[in-house]
Order: structure tokens, then C-alpha cells, then sequence
């Protein structure tokens, strides 16, 4: 969960809604997380996500830092937007999925802004209510799957609405009041393992090689889109080179890596840090106009994200810029 500084509004309208659902997407697919649930409120937001990878802190601080950004620029209004640090709390297990994600969804509902949850369009419940209005990158049938018997029917995703609907009627507390130490929700053997798997607390900020190594490497992107377009991979490094290849892989290195814009400079032949988000943007606005370009980052991205790295991977047609 993340509150505005001093509960201030984090957002002022849908366009800041949106861009923040878009933020959230981006960092989501970047950090390989798997969004189980999310809400956005006018002055905070929760999410519920499972993160395979230990890049939980460098995740939530790109997700937020880069709306943050945003909404400074466009509203003109410098200082914090968030109050500090997220709070994070632990779940131990898929036995809980179905009343934390409840909780989160009737957040419009208690706040007497809606009086259905799936009135709330800024939220992942309309999805779970009305399949035509799922979002690809939330994982709404791991949270079906998790069902354990509630209301006893063949059919979990009207199961979990009727679950959900239980609590228009009897509203539930907050799961996480029997969480231990107000962090961690599970099983008290569970609390223990996680005591002497954190051990004594420290202030060290995380090694770059720890943090390097919780997503795909920059020189996997870098030589799958050097494949894609027939190229030796070293040609993306070379400076003034102008094949539309560089652009492809500084966009997806953004989305798909967590490596720095300093850390991605010179692999793309970039004298400075700041140049990547000009490659990028320049590609995003010849996205909106090219189907075709569309479709081989596409076709890169599931290459990427696929297990079967065997066999090549090519395409018909150069592109130029």
C-alpha cells in the first residue's frame, strides 16, 4: 500500500488514473510480477502481487517513481507525491488470496464512492465480475484456482463474486489485523521460518550484482532482437547506426530488464544515460502509426518471455529509420 504525502490526492483525474494503471502494468512486466489484485483510491493504492524474484523494493520504487514524475511534471507541483517508503505485507500462501484480494476490492465500497465494487472501473474487480473487461496483466485465474471451498460451487469465478458480494452484506475486517507484527500473514510456522531467513535487520542497500541478476540480462534482449533483424549483435552498439533495431532493443531492455539507463548507455553505442529515453520515445511514436512494428516487438517480447529458446527467430522485412 501507498499513500500520498501528508494524504495528499495522488491522482486528479482518469488521465492520472490511467497513467498510473499504466505505470503499474509497465513495472509489472518489467519485474516478471504477477498482479493478483490492485485498487487505486484518490490519495492511495494497494496491490497484491506475487513477485517470483526477490525485486520487490526495486520494482515498487520504479512503478512509483515513475508516476511520481509524471504527475510533477503535468501538474506542476514539485516535492513528494508518496508518504516515504510503501508498507509491505507478507501472505504466506495461496490460502489467503481470496479474503486479502476481497479486502482490496471493496476499498471503493467502504470509502462511499461506489456501492458495487465493480462499478469502480480502477480496480481489477470489473475483470473478475465481467470477463469481456479483464486486463492482460493481471492473473485473475490464480486467484480463482485458490479457492478452498467457499460457498461450495463448480464455477470458481461465480463462487468468488458471491464470496465478494458476502462482504457487501457482513463487511470483513482487515486480514491483515492477525498479521504478525502487522507484516506478516500466515501460519505462526511460517513467521519463523521467515525470522531466521531475515535474520539481524541491516541498512545496506542491495549489491548492483543482486539486483542485476533478478531479471533478464540486457545481453539476452540485445542478441534476440540482433537475431530478429539478421544482425551481428555488436552492430547495436555502434554510434550513428540508424536500423530501427537499436531503438527495439533500448524499448524492451526498458520494459523487460532491470538494468539502469547508465548501465544500458554503452551497450546501445550511447555516450550518455539520458539519450535511452530518446531512443524509446521516438519508437513509441512510430508505434502509433505502425502495425508492423507493433507486431515484432510482439513477437520479440514472447521470444523473450517464452521457455523454448531453441530455434531462430527472424522476420521478413528490414525497417529503417
Amino acid at each position: 500500500m501507498s499513500r500520498g504525502n501528508a494524504r495528499q490526492d495522488v491522482v486528479d483525474d482518469d488521465d492520472d488514473r490511467r497513467r498510473l494503471t499504466g505505470c503499474l502494468e509497465r513495472a509489472s512486466e518489467r519485474s516478471g510480477w504477477e498482479v493478483l489484485a490492485f485498487v487505486v483510491m484518490s490519495n492511495h493504492l494497494h496491490l497484491m502481487v506475487r513477485t517470483p524474484r526477490p525485486n520487490l523494493a526495486a520494482g515498487m520504487q520504479r512503478f512509483l517513481s515513475a508516476y511520481a514524475l509524471y504527475h510533477g511534471r503535468r501538474h506542476r507541483r514539485p516535492g513528494h507525491l508518496f508518504q516515504g517508503r510503501y508498507k509491505a505485507e507478507m501472505i504466506e500462501d495461496e490460502s489467503y488470496y481470496w479474503t486479502v484480494s476481497r479486502y482490496v476490492h471493496l476499498n471503493p465500497v467502504r470509502a462511499g464512492l461506489v456501492e458495487r465494487p465493480e462499478a469502480w472501473p480502477w480496480s481489477s474487480y470489473p475483470g473478475f465480475a465481467n470477463q469481456s473487461r479483464r486486463l492482460s496483466w493481471v492473473d485473475y485465474d490464480q486467484v480463482l484456482k485458490a479457492r478452498r471451498g467457499e460457498f461450495g460451487g463448480d464455477d470458481p469465478a461465480r463462487d468468488y463474486r458471491r464470496f465478494v458480494e458476502a462482504g457487501l452484506i457482513e463487511p470483513p475486517p482487515s486480514p491483515f489485523r492477525a498479521a504478525f507484527d502487522g507484516w506478516a500473514l500466515g501460519s505462526q510456522g511460517f513467521v519463523e521460518r521467515l525470522k531466521t531467513l531475515a535474520g539481524p535487520e541491516k541498512s545496506d542497500p542491495p549489491r548492483p550484482e543482486a539486483r542485476r541478476l533478478s531479471g533478464l540480462a540486457p545481453d539476452r534482449v540485445l542478441a534476440a532482437v540482433a537475431e530478429f533483424y539478421g544482425l551481428e549483435p555488436d552492430s547495436l552498439r555502434r554510434r550513428g547506426d540508424g536500423h530501427v533495431a537499436r531503438a527495439v532493443a533500448a524499448w524492451l531492455c526498458r520494459r523487460h530488464t532491470e538494468a539502469t539507463l547508465r548501465e544500458l548507455a554503452p551497450l546501445l553505442g550511447l555516450s550518455r544515460a539520458d539519450s535511452v529515453p530518446n531512443l524509446t520515445r521516438g519508437l513509441e511514436a512510430r508505434l502509433r502509426s505502425s502495425p508492423t512494428l507493433a507486431d515484432e516487438l510482439r513477437r520479440i517480447s514472447q521470444r523473450l518471455l517464452s521457455e523454448d529458446v531453441d530455434g531462430p527467430i527472424t522476420r521478413k522485412t528490414k525497417n529503417q529509420v
